[in-house]
């Protein structure tokens, strides 16, 4: 299958480059995975129709070694990044301990918080990666003996990742200091074997607890969390709700994150990782020749261009739309409501012709609509 096929969607009987996806390693289309769905489907089924708390598929066992090789701590499997969530924080925080939540941290986090509410635990918000703020909250909450901040490792949205040093920093200084991070924007493109940036840089601590999507860059299905010690990880697989109650993930999604992890303990992972990165700095040049800014510089795959008001942004992917270029409105809720933009994602299917097309297109729209061109 050529580039041009894969990145090309059909809206309304018309090609159109997809600057929509998460797949940022480009591995949804690549024979071994395809190779393994086919293969889990042939062994155990289209679907294994039992909770794992009474029996799991046969891949599941080999599928958390694997990880746990290329995450670098004790992995648990989880239906969805969401149930993950869900079913490791009640688990992970009791009603005597504090959370210190990001403003920025992933709606899907901030869900499961809800359930924290429901025992008693204290919540507090601060603002987006201001230490500052999280030292001072962390003061503020003297009388518990845990506190848990919250928050992503690479942001969906705005693209930035985490202050991780200073994060490391804070962990030696404050004992009573856990972390739970979410790092799925993170997973496949950067950091060894592809375990994120979070993991590379924090991955071992005891402390550390953080949250993998299986699909976005790893092209499966599915969530991995990465507990420090197996007892944590025991403890969510035997109480956690969704870990009982929800359906696990299914043969056709084990066996195509099985292929998927092979690739990424294999050396052709740096390659992979290496041409993105190419990918990304073509952007950021073309960008910054142009004048257009991001709202990150941190060299993710994700660029974010700041607009502010919400039809204004939407106005903008209409008409790069209409170029052929399908982009996000990033609008309110997905972002403050005055700040919204026009997000896209690179991926390994992109040419780098098509980045320079998309790029001009920007150029020639983004003034006209914000009245400085």
């Amino acid at each position: 299958m050529k580039f041009a096929e894969i990145t090309s969607l059909s809206l309304d009987g018309r090609p159109v480059l997809n600057f929509g996806s998460c797949g940022y390693l480009g591995l949804e289309f690549d024979p071994r995975l395809q190779a393994g769905v086919s293969e889990a489907v042939r062994r155990y089924g289209t679907q294994f129709a039992s909770s794992r708390i009474y029996m799991q598929a046969p891949p599941y066992a080999e599928l958390e070694h694997r990880l746990g090789e290329m995450f670098g701590g004790h992995v648990l499997v989880a239906p969805t990044t969401t149930l993950g969530h869900v079913a490791a924080l009640p688990v992970l925080v009791g009603p005597q301990d504090a959370v210190i939540m990001d403003q920025q941290v992933h709606q899907s986090v901030q869900m499961a918080v809800d359930h924290l509410r429901c025992q008693g635990t204290v919540i507090k918000m601060i603002r987006h990666s201001d230490i500052n703020q999280l030292e001072a909250a962390l003061a503020q909450l003297a009388g518990h003996a845990r506190i848990w901040y919250l928050a992503d490792g690479v942001y969906s949205m705005y693209a930035d990742i985490a202050p991780l040093g200073q994060l490391a920093a804070l962990l030696q200084r404050e004992d009573r200091l856990h972390l739970y991070i979410d790092d799925s924007h993170g997973v496949g493109w950067a950091g060894r074997h592809g375990r994120g940036p979070t993991l590379d840089r924090l991955g071992s601590h005891e402390r550390v607890v953080v949250a993998a999507s299986l699909c976005k860059s790893f092209a499966a299905g599915g969530a991995a969390i990465v507990f420090p010690d197996a007892e944590l990880k025991r403890r969510v697989r035997a109480v956690g709700g969704p870990m009982i109650f929800s359906g696990p993930v299914q043969p056709p999604m084990l066996g195509a994150a099985l292929a998927s992890v092979r690739i990424h303990l294999s050396p052709e992972l740096h390659d992979l990782q290496r041409a993105l990165r190419e990918r990304i700095e073509l952007c950021t040049q073309l960008l910054a020749q142009h004048g257009i800014a991001l709202a990150s510089n941190d060299g993710t795959p994700i660029c974010f261009v700041p607009i502010g008001r919400p039809e204004l942004a939407r106005e903008v992917a209409r008409r790069l739309l209409d170029e052929g270029f399908f982009t996000n409105a990033a609008t309110y809720p997905a972002v403050p409501i005055r700040q919204a933009g026009v997000r896209f994602m690179l991926t390994l299917h992109h040419r780098p012709s098509d980045i320079q097309h998309l790029v001009a297109a920007l150029s020639r729209h983004l003034p006209q609509v914000l009245g400085t061109g």
